[in-house]
């Protein structure tokens, strides 16, 4: 996740790897250049393509610790089986849940924007194996076809704006309306429409689901409870059943 942004945008500038220079952006391309973009385009290159022969394998079990604060920010890693969580840790213990992972997705990467240490935690919530591609080589990647950096920035994109749809959450949303947009994200990334409704397809706890909005676990199981109440989900120890989608979206557009 990127930091928050200055009030100039010179900050952008910092995209960009140590050692890689940016593609130049003349005013004219000729045509066998533009048709070389377009290919790229419709490929819909992703990042398991680009890093597949890249780096090393590492198999991490179920809770183990990939990193953590405070270790050296050197790599970037790929998921490439299982799942990923990233933690934010406080020095009271608190958590915050900053993203679960999917096969495909990378993480680490503020590494490349002048990141020394790690400031999070990542790890396993299931057994996963991921790719790990020290900066150096993934500079060189990036280096080799300058085309792949707009993939890059893609990403950084998509995380800027999830950063700042965590700040308005946190900043103006209360707990039903944070749960609630937490519910439809899992709905619409992991969901399975079943016969009583859409059923989020991995385990999941009361502790982790308030984790993943800046909660207590006894207020997310209060405002769990409630949402069952009043017919929105139904729930088990590991299972959510979301039976109501439009009541979750008007929750958080009470707020706006």
């Amino acid at each position: 996740m990127l930091p928050p942004l200055s009030g100039n945008s010179t900050r952008f500038i910092h995209l960009f790897p140590v050692g890689i220079r940016p593609p130049l952006l003349p005013c004219h391309r000729d045509e066998e250049e533009m048709t070389d973009m377009k290919k790229v385009v419709r490929r819909k290159l992703t990042f398991a393509q680009l890093l597949q022969d890249a780096g090393d394998l590492l198999e991490i079990e179920r809770g183990e610790t990939i990193y953590q604060p405070g270790d050296s920010s050197d790599s970037i890693y790929l998921v490439e089986k299982g799942r990923v969580k990233l933690v934010y840790l406080d020095e009271s213990g608190k958590k915050l849940t900053l993203a679960i992972l999917d096969p495909g997705e990378i993480f680490g990467e503020m590494c490349l924007v002048g990141e020394e240490t790690r400031r999070h935690q990542a790890s396993a919530i299931e057994d996963a194996v991921v790719r790990r591609i020290r900066r150096k080589e993934f500079a060189r990647i990036m280096e080799e076809e300058p085309l792949y950096l707009q993939l890059l920035l893609e990403h950084f994109a998509r995380r800027v704006r999830e950063f700042e749809e965590a700040l308005e959450d946190f900043a103006f949303k209360d707990i039903q309306a944070r749960l609630s947009r937490r519910l439809l994200k899992l709905s619409d990334e992991y969901g399975v429409k079943t016969k009583d409704g859409i059923l989020i397809s991995f385990q999941l706890t009361h502790k982790e689901l308030a984790d993943m909005i800046g909660s207590a676990r006894e207020n997310t199981t209060l405002a769990l409870n409630r949402f069952a109440r009043e017919g929105i989900l139904d729930k088990s120890r590991y299972r959510i059943i979301i039976k109501n989608e439009d009541e979750l979206r008007a929750k958080i557009n009470a707020q706006n």
